[in-house]
């Protein structure tokens, strides 16, 4: 038991309980204001992908009937931090390596963000004008899951889908490196043409038509650079394309129509009606200035069986017709099926191409002195994703 001299408090005691009932209010204010805190979050992930490759124009994995092993071994960095969030991917393929994208980007309010590096250009359909792993002609001509190096700001507001950037070039620095994921402007021999300072807008609404319908009807811009380390002008490049997604119920029908044009300051030794790309290692050349359509059409399945539990079949035709009327147009055509079962995506496609790169063509627009211009492949990738 306390005696009644401990119970007498001195004027310094008043003074520590008055500053102590002062404190404590704030510090319990401080600590709810500190829980509030976004938390930091980190996603790692990936996949594994194994391809097989029969190509009908290639005589010597024709007689061994085709290739199969490695395909692309991929990390994914997803980091977030209240307005602040990373996002990352880099791909070690079997014969190169090369990043996909990678920037730093900024919530302003719910339906304001920016992207500062390198991120997915906003042009024609998002994010692909295709189903297949092999895409379409858009992606090999670098205006389809194209990515460059800038700040991108992308502005959503209802059924509004509003993108604006800036590139200063392509993801990398060095314009004679082919080893990319992305198809761009490249130099090498007597070709020194190399992508700066591009200016995309793309707007785009959406039309909900019922639960599970849909269409997304939209419109692209590109105005661009080309700078050409010869002559040490700047040339010009732009396109400009009309586009709509459907989705009505399991049917997805996507329509893409181009135009684009190529203005680069060759020396006089130079065709300037021919541009230099390259992606995944192989320089060709393109037709600077025409046109070009994309037509896909799709159904989803959805057996939901022990091994298959969704399933998409489609054809996705691509074309584009040079505006020299010396040159050919060039198309391809994938018909196939994805099948999917957790994280496994298995794509089994037949690639058709007349005049058309990586379909056993030269190039894409290019005059064709092939007497059967028309090429097949069958392709097969499976790919675990984690």
């Amino acid at each position: 038991m306390k005696s009644p001299r401990q119970l007498l408090l001195r004027p310094s005691d008043v003074s520590l309980l008055v500053g102590l009932a002062i404190l404590l209010p704030m510090h319990g204010l401080a600590a709810q204001e500190s829980s509030s805190e976004p938390e930091p979050s980190l996603d790692l992930g990936g996949a594994l992908r194994l391809n097989y490759s029969w190509q009908d124009y290639n005589p010597e994995r024709k007689d061994r009937y085709g290739d199969f092993g490695l395909e692309v071994f991929m990390a994914t960095v997803e980091a977030d931090y209240g307005d602040i969030f990373l996002s990352a991917q880099y791909r070690w393929y079997a014969d190169f390596e090369a990043i996909k994208w990678g920037y730093v980007g900024f919530r302003v309010d719910p339906d304001l963000e920016a992207h500062l590096g390198i991120s997915q250009v906003p042009f024609g359909i998002l994010p692909w004008a295709s189903h297949s792993f092999w895409f379409g002609a858009t992606y090999y001509m670098g205006f389809e899951d194209d990515y460059d190096a800038g700040v991108k700001v992308l502005y959503r507001d209802g059924p509004w889908d509003l993108q604006a950037a800036f590139y200063k070039n392509d993801e990398y620095v060095d314009a004679s490196r082919a080893d990319r994921y992305s198809f761009d402007l490249v130099t090498g021999e007597d070709q020194a043409n190399r992508e700066i300072n591009q200016v995309n807008l793309r707007v785009a609404r959406k039309w909900t038509l019922s639960d599970a319908s849909f269409i997304d009807v939209g419109t692209s811009f590109m105005l661009g650079g080309i700078y050409n380390e010869t002559t040490k002008e700047t040339g010009r490049r732009h396109a400009a394309a009309v586009h709509a997604d459907g989705r009505f119920g399991n049917w997805n029908l996507q329509i893409e129509a181009m135009r684009y044009q190529f203005n680069p300051k060759n020396p006089p030794e130079v065709d300037s009606r021919f541009v230099q790309l390259a992606g995944f290692r192989f320089p060709f050349l393109m037709a600077a200035e025409g046109s070009e359509l994309t037509l896909n059409l799709a159904r989803d399945f959805k057996p939901g069986r022990r091994f298959l539990e969704d399933a998409t079949c489609y054809t996705d035709f691509s074309a584009v017709a040079p505006r020299a009327s010396e040159l050919d147009s060039s198309i391809q055509i994938v018909t196939g099926c994805l099948f999917m079962k957790g994280g496994l995506f298995t794509y089994v496609d037949w690639i058709t191409g007349r005049n058309m790169w990586f379909a056993g063509g030269p190039g894409i627009g290019l005059e064709s002195v092939d007497p059967d211009p028309w090429k097949g492949r069958l392709n097969i990738n499976l790919g675990f994703y984690f």
